[in-house]
């Protein structure tokens, strides 16, 4: 048996058809027990929840921090949020915390280069527990200047590559994925968090107001996190700002903070969660001429024409304002540098001196994300977006004005927009949302030259698949969302587009859909959420690919005519939470006999019927929260820490090669090695750093051994 956290290594190590398990953290219930008896006590003591929170199910945490307030007899109200609130500090000091501080320190020193060093650091600046967007994090790096382009790569392929090597040596965690491939949101866990935050301090990469008793005399980035309770020994006032790069509110602002004529170098302005905001402080933020990344929240509910003067501005986000929706300047638009527009934004029906803006717009536009606009009546807005060549994702939402809800002005320039994916290699995606109207403004020919589409989503009365669809060449993510049911014309249709890889339904109804030999070769994830579903049949042969199959129904009845025995390489099963016991047996049943085993969980649907919200990021189809766990491997794993001398097999009917491991596994647990060889794996297990940190095997296989001598509380 291999453990690693690193995931690269995982996958090194496992032949064609091995099995790589990834060990999530402890539940609630086990992680108290294991707290509880560290700390030598057989009662709950309720002043230790704010520390369990901290530790975030990690064996090592647990334990550590239970010893140490043992040892001080500080396991008190006040004794646990002196240790939550200085929990940096005790890590660095306190030697009874030495080992987790080895692993900290080991998982951080081990980084190649400073660059990623940096940019672990910068989680810094998000509290405790706050999820932290993916794309949102790699904008932030490239207005700080973080990344640099290199002879091979552009400086946003440099950032991508970053986060995913934090990820893969699971420093930091998935919460949502989209497509069960990409992360969506991340967060480090608590323990790690503390300490990336005491470093940044101590290093003064992160100041954080109002959470340190120090304020360094230079400031380069500021974060001010909601409810923090200590009390800044120097004045806000009086904090020299004109050096600061980046600045953060979560919450409540001092208001000489948001005196915005003090910062003269800022880059990168995020007040979407500051609670102040409002159209007085807007129109201040338009002189702050270097930034690059503006995030805005609060109580806005206009875009002033002064914004014109933000000529570097990147990225522009107003998805958090509580207006319904903004009006939309041409100032906005006409900036050189901006490359991605997020929020709700009303178009002008008309726009002076168009064919100067058009000029504009051909010539020096780069604005690649446009998320979303409301397109009422307005001639202007198709005629901005045939004029936007470098524009790459696009959402609308097509809005009837006046009983109006003709949208045929909107066929042209989509038309256009489409026919301008002439490059395969381009992540192109496209977000219509006609609710309100017809789709009879999308039944329009595309030509004969290859259209590249990667992303489409599509929400609205659908009578069936828009022809264009079928055209499109390399089509790999479609999400259908209809009002009312989805018939067999568009489930027929569905089986002409060859390159999909991700499709997600979702309606009040589905019909018999039945999947034919062939069809839908190239699918790796089908996502179906709907009120009621007659039949879901695959004939042999049908989805040769498919790996993720969500059918997320409550009144599905037992397997629903889906046999899952021919999708070979499926690995993931995920059902609607409410659905019968005997639906759930019937599925974990043919899951067992699955060559590959794959996992069942269950998820909520109002997590993924998302109605793929006006604003949001274009491009992301299925949107997973990777929180939820197959339930026979936790059942399996709580029967372990319960009683380890009677455990069940890790898995009830290991296919091929994993029996050997399985029975191996399962010795382990139950004690039948001899003492020295368990022993010396614990040895080993107890000093791999990167598998403390992640709760990988060897933190069970830690707190199984505490719990095999102790005693229950």
């Amino acid at each position: 048996m291999v453990t690693t956290a690193i995931q690269s290594v995982a996958n090194a190590c496992s032949s064609l058809n091995g099995h790589v398990y990834k060990m999530g953290t402890l539940d609630e219930e086990h992680s108290r027990r294991l707290f509880f008896r560290e700390a030598s006590l057989d009662y709950y003591e309720p002043a230790a929840e704010p520390v369990l929170k901290k530790c975030g199910g990690l064996p090592l945490a647990l334990g550590t921090t239970a010893q140490l307030l043992q040892s001080k007899r500080q396991l008190t109200s006040k004794g646990c949020a002196d240790l939550c609130r200085r929990l940096g500090e005790h890590v660095e000091k306190e030697e009874t915390l030495a080992r987790m501080k080895h692993v900290l320190l080991h998982n951080y020193i081990s980084l190649p280069g400073q660059v990623l060093k940096a940019c672990l650091l910068y989680f810094a600046i998000f509290p405790n527990g706050h999820p932290v967007k993916r794309k949102c994090l790699i904008r932030r790096w490239l207005a700080e200047g973080f990344l640099e382009a290199d002879c091979r790569r552009s400086a946003l392929d440099v950032a991508i590559d970053n986060f995913e090597d934090l990820m893969n040596r699971s420093i930091i965690q998935p919460i949502d994925m989209c497509n069960n491939t990409v992360v969506k949101t991340c967060q480090t866990h608590g323990m790690m968090l503390e300490f990336i935050q005491h470093r940044s301090i101590c290093d003064n990469f992160i100041t954080l107001l109002y959470g340190q008793a120090h304020l360094p005399e230079k400031i380069r980035r500021l974060s001010i996190h909601r409810n923090s309770k200590i009390k800044v020994r120097t004045s806000s006032s009086v904090v020299d700002l004109s050096l600061v790069r980046s600045l953060t509110v979560f919450g409540k602002a001092d208001k000489h903070v948001l005196k915005f004529r003090k910062y003269e170098l800022l880059r990168v302005l995020d007040l979407e969660e500051c609670e102040a905001l409002n159209d007085e402080y807007v129109k201040k933020i338009c002189n702050l001429v270097l930034l690059r990344y503006l995030s805005l929240g609060g109580h806005i509910t206009k875009l002033p024409r002064g914004i014109s003067k933000l000529k570097f501005l990147e990225t522009l986000d107003v998805r958090r304002t509580k207006t319904e929706s903004l009006p939309l300047p041409i100032e906005v638009i006409k900036l050189p540098c901006l490359l991605h527009l997020f929020g709700v934004f009303t178009f002008p029906d008309a726009v002076q001196q168009m064919s100067k803006l058009c000029t504009f717009l051909s010539e020096k536009s780069n604005m690649e994300t446009l998320a979303g606009v409301l397109a009422g009546n307005s001639l202007a807005f198709p005629e901005v977006i045939s004029h936007m060549n470098s524009l790459k994702k696009l959402k609308v939402r097509c809005q009837s004005t006046g009983g109006n809800n003709d949208f045929t002005h909107l066929s042209r320039s989509i038309q256009e927009f489409i026919q301008r994916g002439t490059d395969v290699n381009d992540a192109r995606s496209l977000s219509l949302d006609f609710e309100e109207g017809s789709q009879d403004f999308l039944e329009f020919p595309l030509k004969d030259d290859p259209c590249y589409i990667s992303s489409l989503k599509l929400q609205g009365k659908l009578r069936s698949l828009p022809p264009f669809v079928t055209k499109l060449s390399s089509i790999t993510e479609l999400c259908l969302s209809s009002s009312n049911e989805i018939g067999n014309e568009i489930l027929a249709a569905l089986s002409n587009v060859f390159s999909l890889h991700c499709l997600k339904l979702i309606a009040s109804q589905v019909d018999k859909f039945v999947i034919e030999q062939g069809a839908l070769r190239s699918l790796r994830h089908l996502c179906i959420v709907v009120g009621s579903i007659t039949c879901l049949e695959n004939k042999e042969g049908a989805l040769p690919h498919l790996e993720s199959l969500w059918l997320l129904c409550k009144g599905l009845n037992g397997l629903c005519g889906t046999r899952i025995q021919w999708l070979t390489r499926l690995k993931d099963i995920s059902l609607d939470d409410e659905v019968s016991d005997n639906t759930r047996k019937e599925w974990n049943e043919a899951a067992k006999n699955h060559p590959k085993g794959p996992r069942v969980s269950l998820q909520k649907v109002s997590k993924l019927a998302d109605r793929m919200q006006i604003g949001g990021e274009p491009g992301e189809i299925c949107e997973i929260p990777v929180a939820s766990t197959s339930q026979a491997a936790d059942s399996q794993m709580r029967d372990i820490i319960k009683d380890p001398e009677s455990s069940p097999p890790l898995y009830e009917r290991p296919p091929g090669k994993l029996a050997s491991l399985s029975r191996k596994a399962n010795e382990f647990f139950s004690g039948k090695r001899k003492a020295n060889d368990l022993s010396s794996n614990k040895r080993k297990a107890n000093e791999s750093t990167s598998t403390d940190i992640s709760c990988a095997a060897n933190g069970y296989l830690n707190m199984t051994r505490k719990m095999r001598g102790g005693r229950s509380w």
